[in-house]
């Protein structure tokens, strides 16, 4: 099969392969080529008002609810990424992002750049170097504690490991 054969599907043909929610939308609301939307929100009765956004009546003044709820906005958008047609919607509400543009738009977290650790993982170094300090000293303080006698002891047992090498 030729590519030319794959992709010689019609708009109408495509138009008519989406699901009747998008179907409808697409409807109301013709995609981004064909009409631009707005990205703030405008007068209700202007060319570019945007379904997803709360727009003000021009004579009132007042704010209309936008025509789609956040929830709508959410399941039509979804649904639209799915077909792979997500880029002919209209902006959306307050700069709203899904799947892999919502993640490559959101910083790294500190905590799991440079994670805190418990306390027993962020003294271990010290502690160990401490350790090592002290098996060192340990012969000092024991004679520090202990007297002369200990002292005395020690120097015998020294004296019988070199007579033994």
């Amino acid at each position: 099969m030729s590519a030319s054969k794959l992709f010689s599907v019609s708009s109408a043909e495509a138009f008519a392969k989406l699901p009747e929610k998008l179907q409808n939308f697409f409807t109301k609301f013709p995609p981004a080529p064909i009409r631009k939307y707005a990205d703030q929100p405008t007068a209700c009765n202007a060319e570019d008002a945007n379904p997803f956004l709360a727009n003000r009546h021009p004579v009132t003044g007042r704010t209309h609810e936008p025509l789609y709820s956040l929830r709508r906005q959410s399941d039509l958008y979804k649904l639209a990424y799915k077909f792979g047609i997500a880029d002919l919607m209209p902006p959306l509400a307050n700069g709203k992002k899904f799947f892999a543009e919502k993640h490559e738009a959101s910083p790294i977290l500190k905590g799991v750049l440079y994670p805190k650790g418990h306390k027993w993982e962020r003294t271990f170094a010290e502690r160990k170097k401490k350790i090592q300090d002290a098996l060192g000293e340990v012969d000092n303080i024991l004679i520090k504690h202990r007297g002369a006698k200990y002292r005395k002891r020690l120097e015998r047992r020294e004296k019988e490991e070199k007579r033994w090498i």
